[in-house]
């Protein structure tokens, strides 16, 4: 099995991605298909429709108005799966997105090819079968994500009460120096007041004495 996207005017391949690493064999059916699809006249809205090669059946459905998809499957394949499969590659790995992609990415040939895997073991299932399988696995994802988000959101939240707690510390601390320093003033303070009463009442003293003895 295999999925390819190209350029049908142009007969010029984006991706190719082949169950079968480095098989010469496939790439040398898809330019044959592709040389067909060339010389056709292909509508943006059409329905998916296959031509038959000596690998198989190549499948092809339009992306835009000039770029098609291809899947290689083998002759007695379900077409209702094809078109699941079609389906899934334009929800899961394009989004929907009509733009024309140059090139293919490593994590979507990655993601393509488990798609190519999934589908070519699910050969004779029903495609009501493999319906219920992908939703499935797309609620799974779902839950799976939703799960980390709310660890994210937790490790945030844990954090925020961390920096509260520590900015409330840092406010402790600060109080506490305040208080001791406040403190600090106040004795050396009253200190200061002792000597001067001190300091006057020696002096009073001495007066009396010089005026007594003197």
């Amino acid at each position: 099995m295999a999925y390819a996207i190209a350029k049908w005017q142009t007969a010029s391949t984006i991706g190719l991605i082949s169950l079968v690493p480095n098989d010469n064999q496939i790439s040398f059916d898809l330019q044959n298909a592709l040389q067909f699809l060339k010389n056709e006249n292909i509508s943006q809205f059409q329905k998916m429709k296959a031509i038959t090669t000596q690998g198989g059946k190549w499948y092809y459905l339009p992306f835009n108005k000039e770029v098609v998809q291809l899947v290689l499957a083998a002759n007695d394949y379900n077409q209702e799966n094809v078109e699941m499969l079609f389906n899934s590659i334009n929800a899961k790995i394009f989004d929907h997105n009509p733009t024309t992609p140059q090139s293919i990415t490593i994590q979507q040939k990655q993601n393509i090819y488990n798609l190519l895997i999934y589908f070519d073991s699910a050969h004779g299932k029903e495609p009501k079968q493999i319906q219920q399988i992908l939703q499935t696995l797309d609620n799974t994802k779902q839950t799976v994500q939703q799960n980390i988000e709310k660890l994210i959101n937790n490790k945030e939240q844990l954090l925020n009460i961390e920096v509260q707690s520590l900015e409330l510390d840092n406010s402790s601390q600060v109080f506490l120096s305040s208080a001791q320093e406040l403190h600090r003033k106040e004795r050396m303070k009253k200190l200061k007041t002792r000597l001067i009463i001190g300091s006057i009442i020696l002096f009073g003293l001495a007066i009396s004495f010089y005026i007594v003895f003197g």
